[in-house]
């Protein structure tokens, strides 16, 4: 038990991202469990996500640097430069004793203004590469936490996996549900927490193509864009596919203890929690991505056989539907797949960080 004197004041920072929030806002409910005094700080992106808005954060304006013009890189370094100011003042005004970072580049400014006031970091690399904001920092952290073994390792580096939701956690323990022989196999389709064009309408003019006998045994629920949700369910029900298409999944636990077969991006969270749920899944990287870690990402699974890996530019060929088909008329294969991801999985990662951070009462 912390007595009350030992309570530290935890500043949590989070970019704007799915991927990133979900991680801080499932560390933030426990810290807060274990009596903590703990506050997040995000930047405009985290504005859109509801769950983020409930805890009231701290914002400051920062805008990254990668594939922007000099001009745009001139404005970003003095958002920087005026952020750090705000950063050194609001650390000193609310006498934050820890700052627990989850990399994006709305950490540069709060972790200098950390290094001025001579304030303790933790950081946490959610990705097989470390990121360009972690890597600015990595060496001067008191503690380097990560999900994948990282090879810029050493002993303050510590392997815990990613904090997920609680309703997630429970999940480890749910038995995979292997799809029998001409029973119903259930799908989920989600393009991460930004939207994917690949993985919206385009995905579902793929899904078609499949034979119509594995058509009949399909049941999908997939998260598609806004504007696009109409003609997605044109399409499935043209093609006598049943289908639930959603713009949000709530309840995600729910769904995910009848998925037989994910197809996702590789953000870092959504391997976490796929691999806790123990469901096979098909990863799809953003092209996009910084330091291509999503490619990295699925890359690791794919040789651990935790999931697949394939690139956009495939998923419209005849190589990726005949996989496809393979793939959904063998049950030893999707649950040999499972039973890998429970065994690659790291259930107690919040509890872990938890520990790491008690640690500093010591």
């Amino acid at each position: 038990m912390i007595r009350n004197n030992d309570i530290k004041k935890i500043l949590l920072v989070t970019g704007g991202t799915g991927g990133h929030i979900y991680p801080a806002l499932s560390i933030y409910k426990y810290l807060e469990n274990k009596s903590y005094k703990v506050k997040i700080l995000t930047d405009k992106r985290g504005l859109k996500n509801e769950n983020l808005v409930r805890h009231n954060p701290y914002v400051i304006n920062v805008k990254g640097f990668a594939g922007k013009k000099n001009s745009e890189k001139a404005i970003a370094s003095l958002l920087v430069l005026f952020s750090t100011i705000k950063a050194v003042l609001l650390l000193r005004k609310e006498k934050f004793t820890l700052v627990l970072s989850f990399g994006s580049y709305v950490q540069v400014p709060v972790l200098l203004a950390a290094k001025i006031l001579k304030i303790s970091y933790i950081l946490h690399e959610a990705n097989a590469v470390i990121g360009k904001a972690n890597k600015m920092f990595w060496r001067f952290a008191k503690v380097r936490t990560s999900f994948y073994k990282l090879k810029v390792s050493d002993f303050k580096t510590k392997q815990i996996g990613m904090p997920v939701r609680s309703e997630i956690e429970g999940l480890y323990k749910h038995n995979y549900i292997v799809p029998k022989k001409n029973k119903k196999i259930k799908i989920l389709i989600m393009g991460g927490s930004l939207g994917s064009e690949a993985l919206s309408y385009n995905f579902s003019t793929k899904l078609c193509k499949l034979p119509c006998h594995l058509k009949k045994r399909l049941s999908i629920i997939h998260q598609v864009k806004s504007y696009q949700l109409k003609e997605v369910v044109s399409i499935y029900d043209n093609n006598n596919i049943k289908a639930k298409v959603k713009t949000f999944i709530n309840d995600i636990d729910k769904t995910l203890k009848t998925t037989s077969l994910i197809i996702c991006r590789a953000g870092a969270s959504t391997i976490a929690e796929n691999l806790i749920a123990g469901i096979p899944a098909i990863y799809i990287p953003i092209n996009a991505s910084s330091n291509e870690h999503q490619y990295f990402n699925a890359l690791k699974i794919s040789r651990q056989k935790l999931g697949w890996l394939f690139k956009e530019t495939e998923i419209g060929s005849e190589k990726f539907i005949k996989f496809l088909n393979n793939l959904l008329n063998s049950e030893s294969i999707l649950k040999s797949y499972s039973i890998n991801c429970k065994k690659a999985a790291f259930p107690c990662a919040s509890k872990s960080l938890y520990e790491i951070v008690a640690g500093f009462n010591d």
